[in-house]
């Protein structure tokens, strides 16, 4: 609620139109535009579509894995991995597939069988595996103290046997 009259009307003047004289606010713009590394490259057109679904997935959950070990305050090797997946490891493992010819990189045979597209995807499952991995030995630290303040609590309030009472 803004500036108000005397009879209750809202004073404040309403926003301006945007347009070429009055640009839009810096942060309007700011959704439109990629927020990592990883988002950047999952929108080139040579990325298979299997790849681009991991990318976008590894940029999600390394981005809630930051905040959440932030929020808790874990900021040692865990947590350092994490953005080394984000900022490194990802972006290394699409900017080498993009470094095939495109005309081979779904079709010739690199490794054991599997092709440059092959390879990416793997190795994207294998970035979001090790995750998955850190999330769950942080969420180990949680589950403890959770329990331990629910022992607390019910050794604290919760029922006892009467006949100990004074």
């Amino acid at each position: 609620m803004g500036f108000l009259s005397r009879r209750g009307r809202d004073l404040t003047p309403p926003p301006p139109a945007y347009g070429p004289t009055v640009p839009r606010p810096f942060s309007e713009l700011l959704g439109n535009a990629p927020s990592s590394a990883l988002e950047t490259l999952a929108r080139h057109a040579r990325v298979p579509d299997a790849a681009r679904e991991r990318i976008l997935r590894l940029d999600t959950q390394t981005l809630q894995a930051q905040q959440y070990l932030a929020a808790c305050g874990i900021t040692g090797r865990d947590a350092f991995e994490v953005v080394q997946i984000r900022d490194d490891f990802g972006p290394s493992a699409v900017h080498a597939y993009l470094g095939l010819p495109p005309t081979t990189a779904d079709t010739a045979v690199l490794q054991d069988g599997r092709t440059g597209a092959d390879l990416l995807i793997e190795e994207l499952d294998l970035l979001l595996e090790a995750v998955r991995g850190l999330l769950d030995r942080a969420g180990e630290v949680g589950q403890t103290q959770l329990r331990a303040n629910h022992r607390f609590l019910e050794e604290k309030y919760g029922e006892r046997d009467p006949g100990l009472e004074l």
